[in-house]
């Protein structure tokens, strides 16, 4: 039921259709993921051009288009929060490495890879204030 969904719930739904949108999927809407899931994804799409921006600057040694499609979701979400929905930094990127931890990090390193990446972006987008 969709009143039930915590806020980690919706966020993994956005990442998931991000994720899907990166594989080549499509962009449809189903009965079990809420408006706001569906409005957040449409807003990241319109801005997603500023936030792989935000992204590629933040990434040292390594490109966006390297990473894989589970974190490069995670990473858009989490800045999209960050510079678009106001969600306090320390929210989102802790959101985003939990969820790293149950979706990415096989190896204990990823987690530690996207919060130096998230930290960047932060500071990018405080920069831009």
């Amino acid at each position: 039921m969709e009143a039930s969904k915590t806020q980690r719930q919706k966020r993994i739904d956005s990442i998931l259709f991000l994720y899907i949108l990166e594989f080549g999927g499509d962009f449809v809407r189903g009965t079990d993921v809420s408006e706001e899931t569906y409005l957040d994804v449409e807003e990241l799409i319109k801005h997603s051009d500023e936030i792989e921006e935000i992204l590629d600057k933040s990434l040292t040694n390594w490109k966006l288009n390297r990473l894989n499609l589970v974190d490069k979701a995670i990473l858009k979400y989490s800045v999209y929060e960050m510079k678009y929905k106001n969600i306090p930094y320390q929210v989102s990127i802790n959101e985003a490495i939990e969820i790293t931890k149950i979706y990415s990090d096989i190896d204990g390193k990823q987690a530690a890879f996207n919060n130096k990446v998230l930290d960047k972006a932060k500071d990018l987008i405080n920069e831009s204030k």
